[in-house]
């Protein structure tokens, strides 16, 4: 099953960039307009709007006005009481939402990953040559190479590996690459081709692989295993475990060899070591592949977007992207950003997995302002019952704006201003389906599964996203749009039972949106 799964990866984890009657709550009874300044927000204890008739705890009072709320171990707050009962957990409270603290992130779930989401990371960029395809003044240089993963913005038409994520995780991951090569590999790109064509051959009778594990190897680890033996006595590997779990943060391959061949290995993924060697006391486990061919993909001088794309992998973010149209399941991915389109910011679903911003989350009825996307991080999270994970069903909104990282590629990511609405259904008791062409800790992807993973809810209600694989402006919510009222009567959950509010877009200027989530 390893290697049937290795094959689907191989063929399917492609990287591409392809050319391919108005109604207003304003009135909602018990709430009032708040301004969300996402910066500014904190882990305080609870509001104080109400009184609570909870009985005080065993701690000593502070000698200011007392509290008759439920404390935890923090001493009692001097603020007026609160309705609320304060948990292990503490939360900002905004009005009727609040931002939560101490949910588990995608990489707390994870066995293992790659690079972490925050913090500063090195990783290790080898580019490698072949003695049957050697490097020329034709191919991209250690340079370009160079300002493809540590470039300022100005460097690139788009943005290099660094910049883009020092952006878009809003400083919270600052990724340094330290770049060796061009290194000759001790076989020739031909030799590499057959053996990866050994490791992947299937008899058309049986249905059987060709040859067995004792007579294919690991052509992508096998390199792994030349480059760092060779450069072990110039690199301390320790260096590149930042978050000191054993393992080696990330591995980047660029090898000079045409992207477009037809044999799989030429291709652009993100896969594990295959072996259990250690290196100075640390393992070499994520890597990235790419051919140097992907850096003068499209018109930009120097392009990093399939390098930025892969790094989400090597967090352990999954495509977004349908990689099968054999079935009738979630043509057409998410339509865009990222990890779908190689383009434009990560999807607010991404940075919240990632930790880089916290949701609001909303499961009563209230009036709320957010900032645009970009500058504040601002998401409100939509749902009938806050479970305390992130791992679960819900709406998101965010108020989308095409500056910053969205202002590139305007064919294949929203030009206008708007409220954008995503469906996430991120439950991970299931877990990886075993069939599935795509791996993933989700019980949902937006490959073949029943329900996407994340999927945008389309203002216009054509499905364009399905049957075209790419979002329009019209998809966008604009002043005076309510979901469930005159967008999708009755939207609906994927178990069937319809929500539980509407969400109405009260206006929308350049420093703000104002939402009312009203609730039946």
């Amino acid at each position: 099953m390893k290697r049937i799964f290795t094959l689907f990866l191989f063929v399917f984890i492609m990287m591409f960039f392809t050319g391919c009657d108005a109604f207003s709550v304003t009135d909602v009874s018990g709430t009032e307009t708040t301004e969300i300044n996402y910066d500014d927000l904190t882990t305080d204890e609870p509001t104080t709007e109400e009184p609570t008739t909870e009985e005080p705890t065993t701690e000593e009072p502070t000698t200011d006005e007392p509290t008759t709320e439920e404390s935890t171990t923090e001493e009692p707050t001097t603020e007026e009481p609160t309705t609320e009962e304060i948990t292990t957990e503490p939360v900002t409270y905004i009005n009727n939402s609040f931002i939560p603290e101490g949910y588990s992130l995608l990489q707390d779930e994870l066995d293992a990953f790659g690079i972490p989401s925050m913090g500063d990371v090195n990783i290790l960029v080898f580019a490698v040559d072949f003695p049957d395809s050697k490097y020329t003044n034709e191919n991209p240089s250690i340079l370009d190479i160079e300002t493809a993963f540590n470039g300022e913005s100005n460097d690139l038409d788009f943005e290099s590996v660094r910049s883009y994520y020092q952006i878009s995780s809003y400083n919270q991951l600052n990724i340094n690459a330290d770049v060796y090569g061009y290194y000759t590999l001790s076989e020739n790109a031909s030799y590499y081709e057959t053996e990866n064509e050994k490791y992947i051959a299937i008899d058309p009778v049986t249905g059987e692989y060709v040859y067995d594990d004792s007579e294919v190897t690991h052509v992508e680890s096998d390199i792994i295993f030349e480059l760092l033996t060779y450069y072990d006595d110039q690199i301390d590997y320790n260096d590149y475990d930042s978050n000191n779990d054993g393992l080696i943060d990330g591995i980047y391959i660029v090898y000079n060899y045409p992207s477009d061949s037809e044999n799989d290995l030429w291709w652009a993924y993100q896969y594990n070591y295959s072996y259990t060697d250690s290196f100075d006391g640390v393992s070499p486990d994520y890597y990235m592949w790419a051919s140097n061919d992907f850096l003068n993909e499209g018109i930009d001088d120097i392009n990093a977007r399939t390098f930025i794309h892969e790094t989400g992998h090597m967090m352990g973010l999954d495509d977004y992207y349908d990689y099968s149209y054999e079935d009738d399941y979630n043509n057409g991915g998410l339509g865009s950003y990222m990890m779908d389109y190689n383009v434009g910011d990560h999807d607010p679903f991404s940075k919240i997995l990632m930790g880089w911003i916290k949701p609001i989350v909303i499961e009563s009825s209230t009036t709320i302002n957010i900032l645009p996307h970009l500058e504040s991080g601002d998401v409100l999270l939509i749902t009938d019952e806050w479970n305390g994970t992130i791992f679960d069903e819900y709406l998101l909104v965010s108020y989308y704006t095409p500056d910053g990282l969205n202002s590139y590629d305007p064919d294949y990511i929203f030009t206008e201003s708007g409220i954008s609405i995503f469906h996430v259904s991120a439950r991970i008791d299931d877990g990886y389906l075993v069939d599935s062409y795509y791996y993933s800790i989700f019980n949902n992807n937006n490959t073949d599964t029943p329900n996407k993973l994340i999927d945008i809810v389309e203002a216009d209600m054509n499905e364009s996203i399905e049957q075209y694989e790419i979002i329009e402006n019209s998809d966008l919510f604009q002043e005076g749009d309510v979901l469930g009222v005159d967008i999708y009567l009755d939207y609906k959950w994927y178990d069937n039972t319809y929500i539980d509010f509407t969400v109405s877009i009260d206006s929308i200027t350049n420093e703000k949106a104002t939402i009312t989530v009203t609730y039946k």
